[in-house]
Protein backbone atom coordinates (compact mmCIF):
# COMPACT_ATOMS: atom_id res chain seq x y z
CA UNK A 1 0.00 0.00 0.00
CA UNK A 2 1.20 3.37 -0.80
CA UNK A 3 1.49 5.17 2.83
CA UNK A 4 1.24 8.83 1.29
CA UNK A 5 -1.49 8.16 -1.53
CA UNK A 6 -3.56 7.69 1.24
CA UNK A 7 -2.22 10.34 3.28
CA UNK A 8 -2.95 12.67 0.48
CA UNK A 9 -6.14 11.54 -0.14
CA UNK A 10 -6.84 12.78 3.87
CA UNK A 11 -4.94 15.77 3.14
CA UNK A 12 -7.63 16.16 0.01
CA UNK A 13 -10.24 15.76 2.55
CA UNK A 14 -9.54 18.43 5.00
CA UNK A 15 -9.88 21.51 5.04
CA UNK A 16 -10.42 25.02 7.59
CA UNK A 17 -13.57 25.38 9.72
CA UNK A 18 -13.22 28.62 9.78
CA UNK A 19 -13.98 28.41 5.92
CA UNK A 20 -17.61 27.03 6.93
CA UNK A 21 -18.49 28.60 10.17
CA UNK A 22 -16.73 32.32 10.02
CA UNK A 23 -14.88 31.53 13.14
CA UNK A 24 -11.42 29.80 14.48
CA UNK A 25 -8.96 29.55 16.75
CA UNK A 26 -6.81 32.51 17.28
CA UNK A 27 -4.31 32.31 14.30
CA UNK A 28 -2.17 35.41 15.73
CA UNK A 29 -1.51 34.03 19.19
CA UNK A 30 -0.75 30.58 20.88
CA UNK A 31 -0.48 31.18 24.00
CA UNK A 32 2.10 27.53 24.68
CA UNK A 33 4.38 28.68 22.01
CA UNK A 34 6.97 31.14 22.86
CA UNK A 35 8.89 33.13 20.37
CA UNK A 36 10.17 30.57 18.27
CA UNK A 37 13.40 31.70 16.09
CA UNK A 38 14.76 32.33 19.31
CA UNK A 39 13.58 29.65 21.34
CA UNK A 40 14.87 27.07 19.06
CA UNK A 41 18.93 28.18 20.12
CA UNK A 42 19.24 24.92 21.86
CA UNK A 43 22.46 23.74 24.35
CA UNK A 44 24.91 21.97 22.76
CA UNK A 45 24.66 18.94 22.17
CA UNK A 46 25.73 15.64 24.28
CA UNK A 47 26.60 12.00 23.18
CA UNK A 48 25.78 9.07 24.76
CA UNK A 49 26.20 5.63 24.22
CA UNK A 50 23.46 3.77 21.36
CA UNK A 51 21.46 2.19 24.34
CA UNK A 52 20.62 5.50 25.64
CA UNK A 53 18.42 6.48 22.50
CA UNK A 54 14.71 5.64 21.90
CA UNK A 55 14.57 4.26 18.22
CA UNK A 56 11.17 5.60 16.63
CA UNK A 57 10.08 3.59 13.37
CA UNK A 58 8.14 6.07 10.31
CA UNK A 59 7.95 5.88 6.50
CA UNK A 60 11.24 6.93 4.89
CA UNK A 61 9.27 9.66 3.27
CA UNK A 62 9.47 11.87 6.20
CA UNK A 63 13.23 13.24 6.24
CA UNK A 64 14.54 14.56 9.62
CA UNK A 65 17.93 16.13 8.90
CA UNK A 66 20.70 15.65 10.83
CA UNK A 67 20.65 19.32 11.81
CA UNK A 68 17.18 19.17 13.23
CA UNK A 69 18.06 15.50 14.77
CA UNK A 70 20.63 17.04 16.50
CA UNK A 71 18.54 20.11 17.85
CA UNK A 72 15.54 18.05 18.75
CA UNK A 73 17.82 15.95 21.15
CA UNK A 74 19.62 18.97 22.21
CA UNK A 75 16.40 19.42 23.68
CA UNK A 76 15.19 16.24 24.60
CA UNK A 77 18.46 15.56 26.69
CA UNK A 78 18.34 18.79 28.39
CA UNK A 79 14.50 18.98 29.07
CA UNK A 80 13.76 15.18 29.62
CA UNK A 81 17.02 13.15 29.93
CA UNK A 82 15.87 11.33 27.18
CA UNK A 83 16.98 10.98 23.12
CA UNK A 84 15.88 9.68 19.81
CA UNK A 85 16.91 7.94 16.78
CA UNK A 86 14.79 7.56 14.00
CA UNK A 87 14.69 4.41 12.32
CA UNK A 88 13.28 4.82 8.43
CA UNK A 89 10.97 1.90 7.00
CA UNK A 90 10.41 1.38 3.09
CA UNK A 91 7.38 1.87 1.81
CA UNK A 92 7.61 1.64 -1.98
CA UNK A 93 3.87 0.36 -3.71
CA UNK A 94 3.96 -3.20 -5.52
CA UNK A 95 7.71 -3.86 -4.11
CA UNK A 96 8.15 -2.98 -0.32
CA UNK A 97 5.37 -3.01 2.01
CA UNK A 98 5.83 -0.79 4.93
CA UNK A 99 4.11 -3.36 7.41
CA UNK A 100 6.27 -6.58 6.02
CA UNK A 101 9.41 -3.93 6.67
CA UNK A 102 8.23 -2.68 9.91
CA UNK A 103 7.74 -6.07 11.67
CA UNK A 104 11.59 -6.74 11.08
CA UNK A 105 12.56 -3.48 12.54
CA UNK A 106 14.60 -2.73 15.72
CA UNK A 107 12.70 -0.05 16.98
CA UNK A 108 11.27 1.09 20.33
CA UNK A 109 8.03 3.27 18.88
CA UNK A 110 6.34 2.85 15.71
CA UNK A 111 4.06 4.59 13.11
CA UNK A 112 1.35 1.67 12.52
CA UNK A 113 0.56 3.22 9.07
CA UNK A 114 -2.59 3.42 7.21
CA UNK A 115 -5.73 0.61 7.46
CA UNK A 116 -8.10 0.87 4.43
CA UNK A 117 -11.50 -1.19 3.51
CA UNK A 118 -9.79 -3.54 1.82
CA UNK A 119 -6.91 -4.05 3.35
CA UNK A 120 -6.30 -3.47 7.56
CA UNK A 121 -2.56 -4.63 8.47
CA UNK A 122 -2.67 -2.15 11.54
CA UNK A 123 -5.82 -3.54 12.89
CA UNK A 124 -3.89 -7.00 12.39
CA UNK A 125 -0.96 -5.56 14.47
CA UNK A 126 -3.24 -4.74 17.40
CA UNK A 127 -4.61 -8.38 16.87
CA UNK A 128 -1.17 -9.84 16.94
CA UNK A 129 0.24 -8.16 20.30
CA UNK A 130 2.83 -6.33 18.02
CA UNK A 131 1.44 -2.92 20.54
CA UNK A 132 1.78 -2.70 24.20
CA UNK A 133 -1.32 -1.80 26.01
CA UNK A 134 -0.95 1.91 27.25
CA UNK A 135 -3.87 2.13 29.85
CA UNK A 136 -1.86 2.12 32.80
CA UNK A 137 0.52 4.78 31.58
CA UNK A 138 -2.01 6.85 29.92
CA UNK A 139 -4.00 6.91 33.26
CA UNK A 140 -3.49 10.63 34.76
CA UNK A 141 -1.38 11.22 32.21
CA UNK A 142 -0.87 15.09 30.30
CA UNK A 143 -0.65 13.25 26.89
CA UNK A 144 -4.50 11.66 27.63
CA UNK A 145 -5.66 15.18 28.60
CA UNK A 146 -4.76 16.60 25.66
CA UNK A 147 -6.03 14.44 22.97
CA UNK A 148 -10.21 14.65 22.79
CA UNK A 149 -12.07 11.43 24.38
CA UNK A 150 -13.53 10.55 20.96
CA UNK A 151 -10.26 10.45 19.19
CA UNK A 152 -9.02 7.63 22.26
CA UNK A 153 -12.39 5.68 21.90
CA UNK A 154 -11.59 5.08 18.04
CA UNK A 155 -8.31 3.53 18.93
CA UNK A 156 -9.78 1.04 21.54
CA UNK A 157 -9.24 -2.93 20.91
CA UNK A 158 -11.18 -4.87 23.67
CA UNK A 159 -11.58 -2.07 26.08
CA UNK A 160 -7.94 -1.55 25.71
CA UNK A 161 -5.79 0.97 24.00
CA UNK A 162 -2.67 0.65 22.26
CA UNK A 163 -1.99 3.53 19.84
CA UNK A 164 -2.38 6.95 20.16
CA UNK A 165 -4.62 8.79 17.64
CA UNK A 166 -3.27 11.29 15.33
CA UNK A 167 -4.78 14.41 16.25
CA UNK A 168 -3.89 15.69 12.78
CA UNK A 169 -7.01 13.37 11.72
CA UNK A 170 -9.78 15.89 11.59
CA UNK A 171 -13.48 14.85 11.49
CA UNK A 172 -16.36 17.13 9.94
CA UNK A 173 -19.49 16.13 9.46
CA UNK A 174 -22.04 16.62 6.19
CA UNK A 175 -22.64 19.91 5.51
CA UNK A 176 -25.02 21.72 3.20
CA UNK A 177 -23.77 25.03 2.11
CA UNK A 178 -26.03 27.78 0.63
CA UNK A 179 -24.69 30.75 -1.41
CA UNK A 180 -26.84 33.02 0.14
CA UNK A 181 -26.57 35.38 -2.95
CA UNK A 182 -28.63 32.78 -5.34
CA UNK A 183 -30.75 31.74 -2.84
CA UNK A 184 -32.98 33.37 -0.48
CA UNK A 185 -31.90 33.91 3.53
CA UNK A 186 -35.31 33.16 4.58
CA UNK A 187 -35.32 30.05 2.82
CA UNK A 188 -32.17 28.59 2.84
CA UNK A 189 -32.42 29.05 6.72
CA UNK A 190 -35.54 27.09 6.91
CA UNK A 191 -34.05 24.03 5.32
CA UNK A 192 -34.37 21.42 8.03
CA UNK A 193 -32.73 18.53 7.23
CA UNK A 194 -35.44 17.19 4.86
CA UNK A 195 -32.98 16.58 1.91
CA UNK A 196 -36.40 16.43 -0.52
CA UNK A 197 -36.40 20.36 0.24
CA UNK A 198 -33.42 21.00 -2.05
CA UNK A 199 -35.29 20.57 -5.36
CA UNK A 200 -37.72 23.19 -4.02
CA UNK A 201 -34.91 25.58 -3.47
CA UNK A 202 -32.88 25.27 -7.25
CA UNK A 203 -34.51 27.16 -9.77
CA UNK A 204 -33.49 26.02 -13.49
CA UNK A 205 -30.61 28.69 -13.33
CA UNK A 206 -29.23 27.08 -9.80
CA UNK A 207 -26.58 24.41 -9.46
CA UNK A 208 -26.19 21.93 -6.50
CA UNK A 209 -21.91 20.84 -6.48
CA UNK A 210 -22.31 17.46 -4.74
CA UNK A 211 -18.49 17.12 -3.09
CA UNK A 212 -19.38 13.32 -1.21
CA UNK A 213 -17.40 10.30 -2.10
CA UNK A 214 -19.28 6.94 -2.26
CA UNK A 215 -21.66 6.24 0.68
CA UNK A 216 -20.45 9.12 3.01
CA UNK A 217 -23.33 10.94 2.93
CA UNK A 218 -25.02 7.87 5.54
CA UNK A 219 -23.12 10.10 8.42
CA UNK A 220 -25.83 13.02 7.67
CA UNK A 221 -28.49 10.45 9.47
CA UNK A 222 -25.84 9.51 12.28
CA UNK A 223 -25.13 6.32 10.67
CA UNK A 224 -21.52 5.23 10.65
CA UNK A 225 -20.26 3.57 6.89
CA UNK A 226 -17.34 1.00 6.75
CA UNK A 227 -16.53 -2.00 5.15
CA UNK A 228 -19.31 -1.62 3.29
CA UNK A 229 -22.06 -1.64 5.72
CA UNK A 230 -23.68 0.97 7.61
CA UNK A 231 -23.83 1.04 12.11
CA UNK A 232 -27.04 3.22 13.52
CA UNK A 233 -26.44 5.67 16.27
CA UNK A 234 -28.78 3.06 17.69
CA UNK A 235 -25.74 -0.20 17.13
CA UNK A 236 -27.81 -2.24 14.34
CA UNK A 237 -25.65 -3.00 11.58
CA UNK A 238 -26.83 -3.20 7.95
CA UNK A 239 -26.51 -2.84 4.39
CA UNK A 240 -26.95 0.65 3.48
CA UNK A 241 -29.49 -0.25 0.92
CA UNK A 242 -31.49 -1.10 4.06
CA UNK A 243 -31.92 2.15 5.62
CA UNK A 244 -34.89 4.30 4.35
CA UNK A 245 -33.34 7.97 4.82
CA UNK A 246 -29.83 6.57 2.88
CA UNK A 247 -32.19 5.56 -0.22
CA UNK A 248 -34.49 9.08 0.23
CA UNK A 249 -30.74 10.70 0.60
CA UNK A 250 -29.77 8.64 -2.58
CA UNK A 251 -32.63 8.72 -4.97
CA UNK A 252 -32.81 12.04 -4.23
CA UNK A 253 -29.27 13.17 -5.57
CA UNK A 254 -30.08 11.07 -8.48
CA UNK A 255 -33.23 12.62 -9.15
CA UNK A 256 -31.23 16.06 -9.12
CA UNK A 257 -28.65 14.63 -11.27
CA UNK A 258 -30.91 13.88 -13.84
CA UNK A 259 -32.47 17.17 -13.91
CA UNK A 260 -29.43 19.00 -14.59
CA UNK A 261 -29.40 20.26 -10.97
CA UNK A 262 -26.43 18.45 -9.50
CA UNK A 263 -22.88 17.75 -10.75
CA UNK A 264 -19.63 16.44 -8.94
CA UNK A 265 -17.93 18.64 -11.65
CA UNK A 266 -16.49 21.90 -9.95
CA UNK A 267 -18.77 24.84 -10.92
CA UNK A 268 -20.02 28.21 -9.14
CA UNK A 269 -22.51 26.55 -6.67
CA UNK A 270 -25.60 27.45 -5.15
CA UNK A 271 -25.82 24.76 -2.98
CA UNK A 272 -22.68 22.89 -2.17
CA UNK A 273 -22.89 19.35 -0.01
CA UNK A 274 -19.57 18.72 1.11
CA UNK A 275 -18.08 16.69 4.52
CA UNK A 276 -14.32 18.52 3.91
CA UNK A 277 -13.51 18.26 0.53
CA UNK A 278 -13.72 21.47 -1.34
CA UNK A 279 -12.62 24.76 0.46
CA UNK A 280 -15.03 27.30 0.82
CA UNK A 281 -14.47 30.95 -0.53
CA UNK A 282 -18.14 32.20 -0.83
CA UNK A 283 -18.75 34.90 2.26
CA UNK A 284 -22.08 34.93 1.95
CA UNK A 285 -23.35 31.54 3.06
CA UNK A 286 -25.66 29.72 5.42
CA UNK A 287 -24.27 26.32 6.33
CA UNK A 288 -26.67 23.62 7.75
CA UNK A 289 -24.21 21.02 9.11
CA UNK A 290 -24.43 17.37 11.17
CA UNK A 291 -22.01 15.94 13.74
CA UNK A 292 -19.19 13.89 12.62
CA UNK A 293 -19.29 9.88 13.07
CA UNK A 294 -16.42 8.53 13.38
CA UNK A 295 -15.58 4.44 14.65
CA UNK A 296 -12.89 2.33 14.80
CA UNK A 297 -9.90 3.71 13.36
CA UNK A 298 -5.91 2.22 14.16
CA UNK A 299 -4.61 3.89 11.03
CA UNK A 300 -2.21 6.99 11.28
CA UNK A 301 -1.93 5.65 15.00
CA UNK A 302 1.60 5.77 16.78
CA UNK A 303 2.55 2.66 19.20
CA UNK A 304 5.32 1.25 21.99
CA UNK A 305 6.03 -1.84 20.44
CA UNK A 306 5.87 -4.53 23.27
CA UNK A 307 9.30 -5.72 22.30
CA UNK A 308 10.88 -2.85 23.95
CA UNK A 309 12.72 -2.63 27.05
CA UNK A 310 12.25 1.25 27.09
CA UNK A 311 8.63 1.32 27.27
CA UNK A 312 8.58 4.15 30.09
CA UNK A 313 11.42 6.44 28.32
CA UNK A 314 9.30 5.96 24.94
CA UNK A 315 5.93 6.94 26.58
CA UNK A 316 7.70 10.36 27.49
CA UNK A 317 9.08 10.95 24.53
CA UNK A 318 5.59 10.74 22.61
CA UNK A 319 4.24 13.22 25.61
CA UNK A 320 7.21 15.53 25.19
CA UNK A 321 6.34 15.36 21.51
CA UNK A 322 2.89 16.35 21.88
CA UNK A 323 3.86 18.91 24.86
CA UNK A 324 6.64 21.00 23.76
CA UNK A 325 6.22 23.12 20.78
CA UNK A 326 9.44 23.52 20.35
CA UNK A 327 10.23 19.85 19.86
CA UNK A 328 6.46 19.73 17.98
CA UNK A 329 7.79 22.16 14.95
CA UNK A 330 11.05 21.29 14.58
CA UNK A 331 10.08 17.96 13.49
CA UNK A 332 7.19 19.03 11.46
CA UNK A 333 8.80 22.37 9.93
CA UNK A 334 12.42 21.81 10.09
CA UNK A 335 15.58 24.18 11.35
CA UNK A 336 14.96 27.22 8.88
CA UNK A 337 11.33 28.48 9.39
CA UNK A 338 10.32 31.56 11.12
CA UNK A 339 7.23 32.26 12.34
CA UNK A 340 4.37 35.24 12.37
CA UNK A 341 1.01 35.42 13.34
CA UNK A 342 0.98 31.83 14.34
CA UNK A 343 2.35 30.44 11.26
CA UNK A 344 5.56 28.69 9.78
CA UNK A 345 7.04 30.13 6.73
CA UNK A 346 9.71 28.68 5.01
CA UNK A 347 13.11 31.04 3.55
CA UNK A 348 11.25 32.22 0.34
CA UNK A 349 8.20 34.00 2.50
CA UNK A 350 5.66 30.72 1.76
CA UNK A 351 3.72 29.11 4.49
CA UNK A 352 5.29 25.60 5.23
CA UNK A 353 2.95 22.62 4.31
CA UNK A 354 3.36 20.36 7.63
CA UNK A 355 0.23 18.14 7.01
CA UNK A 356 1.94 14.97 6.58
CA UNK A 357 4.41 15.38 9.22
CA UNK A 358 1.73 16.33 12.09
CA UNK A 359 0.41 13.26 10.91
CA UNK A 360 2.87 11.10 11.36
CA UNK A 361 3.80 12.49 14.52
CA UNK A 362 0.46 12.54 15.88
CA UNK A 363 0.82 16.55 16.43
CA UNK A 364 -1.69 19.43 16.42
CA UNK A 365 -2.26 21.77 18.94
CA UNK A 366 0.64 22.57 20.51
CA UNK A 367 2.66 23.37 16.46
CA UNK A 368 2.60 26.49 14.48
CA UNK A 369 -0.09 26.19 11.80
CA UNK A 370 0.83 25.95 8.20
CA UNK A 371 -0.13 25.76 4.69
CA UNK A 372 -2.62 22.61 5.06
CA UNK A 373 -5.93 23.72 5.60
CA UNK A 374 -6.52 21.95 9.26
CA UNK A 375 -9.27 23.20 11.52
CA UNK A 376 -7.05 25.62 13.53
CA UNK A 377 -7.80 25.18 16.89
CA UNK A 378 -5.71 28.10 19.86
CA UNK A 379 -5.59 25.06 22.28
CA UNK A 380 -6.11 21.68 23.17
CA UNK A 381 -9.13 22.41 25.23
CA UNK A 382 -10.99 24.48 22.24
CA UNK A 383 -10.11 21.21 20.19
CA UNK A 384 -11.94 18.87 22.63
CA UNK A 385 -14.59 21.57 23.03
CA UNK A 386 -15.48 21.34 19.22
CA UNK A 387 -15.24 17.05 19.34
CA UNK A 388 -17.84 17.29 22.51
CA UNK A 389 -19.83 19.58 20.32
CA UNK A 390 -19.13 18.28 16.62
CA UNK A 391 -18.27 14.38 16.83
CA UNK A 392 -20.33 11.44 17.63
CA UNK A 393 -18.30 7.82 18.68
CA UNK A 394 -20.19 5.37 16.71
CA UNK A 395 -21.83 2.20 18.73
CA UNK A 396 -19.08 0.21 16.61
CA UNK A 397 -15.87 1.42 18.11
CA UNK A 398 -13.93 -0.42 20.34
CA UNK A 399 -15.43 -3.51 19.04
CA UNK A 400 -13.26 -5.97 17.14
CA UNK A 401 -14.62 -6.85 13.67
CA UNK A 402 -13.14 -9.56 12.20
CA UNK A 403 -15.44 -10.62 9.68
CA UNK A 404 -14.03 -10.82 6.32
CA UNK A 405 -16.25 -7.98 4.12
CA UNK A 406 -13.80 -7.72 1.28
CA UNK A 407 -16.52 -9.06 -0.92
CA UNK A 408 -18.51 -6.19 0.32
CA UNK A 409 -16.18 -3.82 -0.16
CA UNK A 410 -15.64 -4.58 -4.02
CA UNK A 411 -19.58 -4.66 -4.36
CA UNK A 412 -20.03 -1.57 -3.17
CA UNK A 413 -16.71 -0.12 -4.82
CA UNK A 414 -18.80 -0.73 -7.74
CA UNK A 415 -21.51 1.22 -7.30
CA UNK A 416 -19.46 4.49 -6.00
CA UNK A 417 -21.33 6.45 -8.67
CA UNK A 418 -24.84 5.29 -8.17
CA UNK A 419 -25.83 8.25 -7.24
CA UNK A 420 -25.43 9.46 -11.23
CA UNK A 421 -27.51 6.25 -12.53
CA UNK A 422 -30.09 6.52 -15.45
CA UNK A 423 -31.89 3.70 -14.12
CA UNK A 424 -31.61 3.87 -10.21
CA UNK A 425 -34.14 1.32 -9.52
CA UNK A 426 -32.69 -1.17 -11.83
CA UNK A 427 -28.84 -0.39 -10.59
CA UNK A 428 -30.62 -1.05 -6.49
CA UNK A 429 -31.94 -4.24 -7.69
CA UNK A 430 -28.52 -5.32 -9.22
CA UNK A 431 -26.75 -3.89 -6.16
CA UNK A 432 -28.83 -5.71 -3.67
CA UNK A 433 -28.33 -9.51 -6.07
CA UNK A 434 -24.50 -8.47 -5.57
CA UNK A 435 -24.63 -7.92 -1.89
CA UNK A 436 -26.68 -10.80 -1.37
CA UNK A 437 -24.48 -13.04 -3.59
CA UNK A 438 -21.89 -12.03 -0.81
CA UNK A 439 -23.14 -13.00 1.96
CA UNK A 440 -24.29 -9.98 3.64
CA UNK A 441 -27.06 -11.28 5.43
CA UNK A 442 -24.98 -13.85 6.88
CA UNK A 443 -22.33 -10.93 7.42
CA UNK A 444 -24.53 -8.63 9.15
CA UNK A 445 -25.87 -10.74 11.72
CA UNK A 446 -22.15 -11.68 12.98
CA UNK A 447 -21.27 -8.00 12.78
CA UNK A 448 -24.65 -7.12 14.75
CA UNK A 449 -24.07 -10.38 17.14
CA UNK A 450 -20.32 -8.99 17.86
CA UNK A 451 -21.83 -5.71 18.52
CA UNK A 452 -24.36 -6.67 21.09
CA UNK A 453 -21.18 -8.86 22.95
CA UNK A 454 -19.24 -5.86 23.13
CA UNK A 455 -22.42 -3.69 24.86
CA UNK A 456 -22.58 -6.43 27.39
CA UNK A 457 -18.52 -5.69 28.36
Amino acid sequence: MDLFKIAAIISAMVFSLSALSGCSGNTSNIDSISSLPESITTPAPQTHDDDFYIKWAIPDSIIISDQVNEKVNALLDSKYGLGVRFVPISDIPGEIDYHSELIKADADIAFAGFDSDDDKPCEWLIAEEYFAPLDDMLKGSELYSLIPEQLWETTKSNGSIYTIPSEAMQDIGVCIVFDLDKIPAEKAKAFNGDITQLDGLLSDNDMLYYGLSGFDYSSFYGDYCSNGIITTSEGVAKSITGDTECMTWLKEMNSLFNKGKATDIECDWSVLITKDTVPISKENIYIYKTKAIVGQRFGASTGIISTSNKKQEAFKLIEAVHTDPEIADLLVYGNEFTEKDGYAYDASGEKIYGFINKLVFGIDTNVLYGADMLMQFSSPDEKKAYYDENVIVSPLAGIDITTDCKEINTVMNKYQNIWKSKDLDSDIATLNKELSDAGTEDILSSINEKIKQGAKK
